[in-house]
């Protein structure tokens, strides 16, 4: 007998030593709790839009965190009911808990209960990995232990309701409840909470988008628990469970995806992934959700009118694509984007990556290079043949409608847009200056000077092209388009905040004579077809189609709001004939504008100093006589106008005038025959 004790004895020692080693090195391999008051969960970084409404999060773990005593008590019932009854009673292992769960397990052949207590929960999903190992178990209640020593059960429980993951994607009860039912975690229902309550345990098995039975009957568990604890009656038990699931839609979809997504990449670059994945910041930006669904919803309708109106067919492969950049000119403030009509199916963005031809959408910056030069709105310019030699071939540019207006007024010929006019204006200007002024204005895309240039043959970005037109609305001023304007750190610091760029590029009185002889192409020009579709403000604009009918463009503005739209597939492909920029691009762009616009006061263009008015001859330029049939009253920069009276148009006389009565012959021949 004194051998067996002895033997027993040896054999405790033995493997108390053996525990006690391990332990010891365990404990050397773990962190102290204290890192816990320092360690950082992974937050959601939240984007703003101008007005302070959410329009997107970007997280790994989306982790929104919240305090226990804004939880209601039935969520934090569920939460013990189901993951750990004794938890206010225990010292860090749920004896009870885990007997109870291991004798459950045997009789059903399986796992159905966890036996680990919610510190221990909270220790391996702070400090170590989900492997089921005995290594893991043991470092698991060490870490328990000393976690319940130097904390309280209710810091205990709120940081496990903080770091727990419910669904996936969902870390903590509050990113929890606003994915699965769109509502704070303050607000959630007794069958709501019995619901999330019940996740941890299998979120995959559980999740009540992909396996809603699973999780009424997960649900239906915890409520019987909940009843058992006597924490609700077994009446409000039923009810509970009676209850519909109540998730809202499994995916939202996602306002502005293609800003939103310039937003992520331009983060990135700068500041890199952790800003955005981990170190939930809150990102302010210039969007307008406003603008953005009236952008997004007239894109959609209006493509679709046109497909259907002039026949054309989409594939999977390939549909009619449209571009929609909207610009406070002022601030350079995007307050609206669309680069496509199908994020899921491309993530091109039309509006700033693609680089198509302008067309004659590039013509205003011609206008303006002439202006600079010393033309006037009353410069008369032939609208006739050009022909160039260049490099041994020969270019022969003709107008959209293969007929020539002889000679015409600057104003006239932008209004009409005449491609001659403007092949003669860069001959006179330069190409090489007509690329300056391009680049001031705010074109980042490498122009080659060559003559075609005027008529839009270089290709650059819709981006490019309402930044020129935002320095026009802008007086001259040219301002970067941006779209963030402010990121802070969760701690409050202020990380990054936009100084917009602004340069006086050209004079403010160029930039109101272009704009004045733009908003002619609204008026009485090309784009006209917005006066017809009901737009009745102060606007100014350009159209803009390429040969063979490959790309639609419209760019317009009033004093407040830069738009520009293109049309066109993304492969070099015909729309249909006679696609032009005023029949695909201007209806949008009118649509857009008039809503954008209704509830906003009517502003007119500001006329700066320096610039004065005459009444012209609208067929010589020359300031009109009482005799000029044609006449009306145009701007020039001061010292520009005209000084010499038209001379072309004259008195009538006797032998120039068709049909002319003698009227002192017939007097006189009337005297006679009174006197006899």
């Amino acid at each position: 007998m004194k051998k067996i004790i002895l033997t027993c004895l040896g054999i405790y020692s033995f493997v108390f030593g053996v525990g006690y080693s391990l332990v010891h090195s365990l404990r050397g391999t773990l962190p102290p709790p204290s890192l816990i008051e320092t360690y950082t969960p992974s937050l959601v970084t939240t984007v703003y839009d101008s007005k302070g409404n959410v329009i997107h999060e970007f997280c790994e773990e989306k982790r929104i965190l919240t305090s226990l005593a804004t939880l209601p008590k039935h969520l934090i019932n569920a939460t013990l009911a189901t993951e750990d009854r004794g938890f206010y009673s225990h010292w860090g292992l749920n004896l009870r808990g885990t007997l109870r769960a291991f004798i459950k397990n045997i009789k059903i052949g399986g796992r159905a209960e966890g036996g680990s207590s919610i510190t221990q929960q909270l220790a391996r999903d702070l400090f170590l990995v989900r492997k089921k190992t005995l290594i893991r178990k043991l470092k698991e209640l060490l870490l328990a232990i000393d976690i319940e020593r130097k904390y309280s059960k209710d810091e205990i429980l709120n940081m496990y309701l903080n770091q727990t993951l419910y669904v996936r994607g969902a870390y903590g009860v509050e990113a929890a409840a606003r994915r699965l039912f769109d509502k704070p975690a303050s607000k959630l229902t007794l069958p709501e909470a019995a619901l999330l309550a019940g996740l941890p345990r299998n979120p995959a098995g559980y999740d009540p988008f992909t396996h809603p039975e699973e999780a009424l009957r997960r649900r239906a568990i915890v409520l019987n628990a909940m009843a058992e604890m006597e924490v609700i009656s077994k009446i409000e038990a039923e009810r509970a469970k009676n209850a519909p699931i109540g998730i809202k839609s499994k995916r939202k979809v996602g306002i502005a995806p293609y800003f939103v997504e310039e937003v992520r990449k331009k983060c990135v670059k700068n500041w890199g992934s952790a800003l955005l994945y981990k170190n939930g910041v809150s990102i302010y930006t210039t969007l307008d959700e406003d603008l953005q669904k009236i952008a997004e919803e007239v894109t959609r309708e209006k493509l679709a009118k046109l497909e259907a109106m002039y026949n054309i067919k989409e594939t999977e492969e390939e549909s009619l694509e449209v571009a929609l950049l909207a610009v406070e000119p002022s601030t350079g403030e995007i307050k609206a984007l669309v680069g496509g009509r199908n994020f899921a199916r491309s993530m091109w963005n039309r509006a700033i990556q693609a680089r198509r031809q302008p067309g004659s959408a590039f013509k205003p910056i011609t206008w303006a290079a002439a202006i600079e030069k010393g033309y006037t709105p009353a410069s008369i310019v032939l609208d006739g043949p050009v022909v160039v030699d260049v490099n041994d071939t020969t270019y022969a540019p003709h107008n959209y409608d293969h007929k020539f207006l002889g000679n015409i007024t600057l104003r006239e010929g932008l209004a009409r847009s005449r491609n001659l006019v403007a092949v003669k204006l860069i001959m006179d200007v330069t190409p090489t200056k007509v690329v300056d002024i391009a680049g001031r204005l705010g074109i980042r895309t490498q122009l080659i000077p060559v003559i075609s240039l005027t008529l839009g043959s270089n290709s650059c970005t819709l981006l490019d092209m309402v930044t020129a037109y935002t320095t026009f609305a802008n007086g001259g001023i040219r301002v970067a388009p941006h779209m963030i304007k402010k990121i802070v750190t969760r701690e409050g610091t202020i990380l990054y905040e936009k100084i917009p760029f602004k340069r006086q590029v050209i004079s403010p009185q160029v930039a109101y004579i272009v704009t004045s002889m733009m908003e002619s192409v609204m008026d009485e020009g090309t784009g006209v077809g917005a006066r017809l579709m009901g737009f009745r403000r102060p606007a100014a604009g350009k159209t803009g189609t390429t040969d063979d009918y490959t790309d639609a463009w419209f760019i317009g503005f009033t004093p407040s709001l830069v738009c520009g739209v293109w049309v066109g597939f993304d492969k070099m492909r015909r729309i249909t004939e006679g696609a032009t920029g005023a029949r695909f691009a201007l209806p949008i762009w009118t649509e857009f504008m008039k809503q954008a616009l209704k509830d906003k006061p009517i502003e007119d263009f500001r006329r700066p100093p320096g610039i004065v008015e005459r009444t012209i001859c609208e067929e010589t330029g020359l300031l009109a006589s009482e005799y000029c049939p044609n006449v009306r009253k145009e701007i020039f920069i001061n010292g520009s106008e005209p000084t010499k009276v038209c001379d072309v148009h004259t008195p009538p006389t006797r032998e120039r005038t068709k049909n002319f009565i003698d009227f002192e012959k017939i007097d006189s021949e009337v005297l006679k025959e009174g006197a006899h």
